[in-house]
C-alpha cells in the first residue's frame, strides 16, 4: 500500500487529510508547525480557557503522534514577523518552503508519495527523486488568476475596499513566490478540489478535467440543537473582513434592507481591514465580536436566524456547514462550495457574488420565510447530516486508491 507525506501550518480542515491517511495506513508522516502532544494537553487545562482552546485544537484523535513532525523553529520565527509588522503574505510565502522541502526530504528517505496542500507543495514536487513519487495536491483555494479577476472587478465598483491579508495584497508577492501556488497544479499527478467552484478555476487555467476531483468538507454535528429561534431576526458573519469573504456587500445590503427594526447584524471578525471597518462604524443595528469562544460561537449559532457570507471566492467556506450543523440557514453566493451542499430545500440560499440588490432582496425574503419557521432549521441540520467528516476521509481514501488503480 502505498503511504503519503501529508503537510501544512495550522490547523487546516480540523486535520482531516492526514487522519484519513492515517485511518487507511496511509500515512507515512505528517509535517506541521504546533501539534499538542498528551503531556501539553495535559498541561493546557490549567490555562485560561481561550489559550486553553487553541492548545487542545492542535491535535485530532487518530493521527499516532510518532508519525507527526513539528517545525517549532518555523512557527516561532513566523510569530516574531509578524509581530515586526512584516507583510503577511510574504511571510507565510516565504515561509511555506520549510514545509515543502521538509516534505521532499522525507519523500526521499521513506520512497513515499506527497499529498500536499497547494501552498506546501512547489518544492516537493519540483524537486527530485531516486524513486517515482505519486503527487496528490489539495487545491484549497480557486486558481489566482480567478481570484485577482474577482477581486480587480469588485475593487473598480468598491474602491477603498481591497484586499490586504492583514498587511499587504497577495498581489504584491514577487513572480517566484506567486507562481508556487498558481502553477503548482502543472506538476500533480491528481488534484482534489473541496468545491466544483475550485474545480472550475483550475479548468479555466488549463487543468485536465479527468485529474481534478471534488470532494466536498465535512463537518461533526454537535450534540445540542434548538429549532426554535427568537422572535427577532438575528444574521450571523463569521470570518475574515476582507473583500474577499464580501462582508462590504453585506453591510451595505443591511443598511438598505427594509428589516423590522429589532434585527441585528452579528459579526465575528478577529481581522478586518480598514475600509471595512468605516463601513461597519457607520452600519446600525450592529454587533461586533473580535475574540469568542469556540462556547460562544456555537451559541451564536443556535441564536442566529441565518447565516450570511456572500463571498465573492471561496475554496468552500467551512463556516457554512458549521452553521448548518446547528440548524441555522446560510445564505451565500456560487463562487464557493454551497452548489454542493444543497438547494433552498435544506436551507441553503444563494445569491451572485457581488450583487448587493440581490442580496438585499434576499434578506428581505427571509425575513419573512424564516419567522417561525422551525422546518427550515431542522431541514438545515439534516443537510449538514449529509456531509460527515467520516465521509469525507472515506471519500478522499476511495479517490486516492481508484486512481492508483487506474
Amino acid at each position: 500500500m502505498k503511504k503519503y507525506v501529508c503537510a501544512f501550518r495550522g490547523r487546516r480542515d480540523s486535520y482531516q487529510v492526514p487522519l484519513a491517511l492515517a485511518e487507511g495506513g496511509m500515512l507515512d508522516q505528517f509535517i506541521t508547525d504546533a501539534y499538542a502532544s498528551s503531556s501539553i494537553r495535559i498541561l493546557a487545562r490549567f490555562l485560561p480557557e481561550r489559550f486553553r482552546e487553541k492548545v487542545t485544537s492542535r491535535w485530532i484523535d487518530g493521527i499516532p503522534i510518532e508519525r507527526v513532525r513539528r517545525l517549532w523553529f518555523s512557527m516561532l520565527a513566523e510569530h516574531v514577523r509578524h509581530r515586526l509588522g512584516c507583510p503577511r503574505a510574504r511571510t507565510f510565502a516565504q515561509f511555506d518552503k520549510r514545509f515543502s522541502k521538509a516534505a521532499a526530504q522525507r519523500a526521499t528517505r521513506s520512497c513515499s508519495d506527497l499529498f500536499l496542500y497547494s501552498p506546501y507543495a512547489w518544492e516537493a514536487f519540483t524537486a527530485s527523486y531516486p524513486h517515482s513519487p505519486r503527487r496528490i495536491l489539495f487545491q484549497y483555494h480557486p486558481h489566482y488568476d480567478t481570484e485577482q479577476r474577482i477581486l480587480n472587478q469588485d475593487a473598480q465598483r468598491f474602491p477603498g475596499v481591497g484586499e490586504s491579508f492583514s498587511t499587504g495584497p497577495l498581489g504584491e508577492l514577487p513572480e517566484e513566490l506567486l507562481r508556487r501556488e498558481r502553477d503548482v497544479w502543472r506538476h500533480a499527478d491528481l488534484t482534489i478540489c473541496a468545491s466544483s467552484f475550485t474545480r472550475y478555476s483550475l479548468i479555466k487555467a488549463g487543468c485536465s478535467e479527468t485529474q481534478c476531483r471534488v470532494i466536498p468538507y465535512g463537518v461533526e454535528l454537535p450534540n445540542r440543537f434548538a429549532a426554535r429561534r427568537p422572535k427577532e431576526f438575528r444574521v450571523l458573519f463569521v470570518g475574515s473582513g476582507v473583500q474577499r469573504k464580501g462582508l462590504h456587500h453585506l453591510l451595505y445590503a443591511w443598511r438598505q434592507a427594509r428589516l423590522p427594526a429589532s434585527s441585528k447584524l452579528v459579526i465575528v471578525c478577529r481581522l478586518m481591514d480598514r475600509g471595512i471597518e468605516s463601513i461597519v462604524a457607520d452600519t446600525p443595528r450592529i454587533e461586533l465580536y473580535q475574540h469568542v469562544s469556540r462556547t460562544r460561537l456555537n451559541e451564536l449559532y443556535e441564536q442566529s436566524s441565518l447565516f450570511v457570507m456572500p463571498s465573492l471566492c471561496e475554496g468552500f467556506g467551512q463556516v457554512y456547514l458549521e452553521a448548518l450543523a446547528h440548524g441555522c440557514p446560510v445564505l451565500g453566493t456560487r463562487n464557493t462550495g454551497l452548489p454542493d451542499v444543497g438547494d433552498e430545500n435544506d436551507g441553503v440560499f444563494c445569491v451572485e457574488p457581488a450583487d448587493v440588490a440581490a442580496l438585499t432582496s434576499k434578506l428581505e425574503t427571509l425575513v419573512q420565510v424564516l419567522q417561525n419557521n422551525t422546518e427550515v432549521f431542522i431541514k438545515a441540520r439534516a443537510c449538514a447530516a449529509r456531509h460527515s467528516w467520516g465521509l469525507f476521509r472515506s471519500a478522499l481514501r476511495d479517490s486516492l486508491q481508484f486512481d492508483e488503480s487506474g
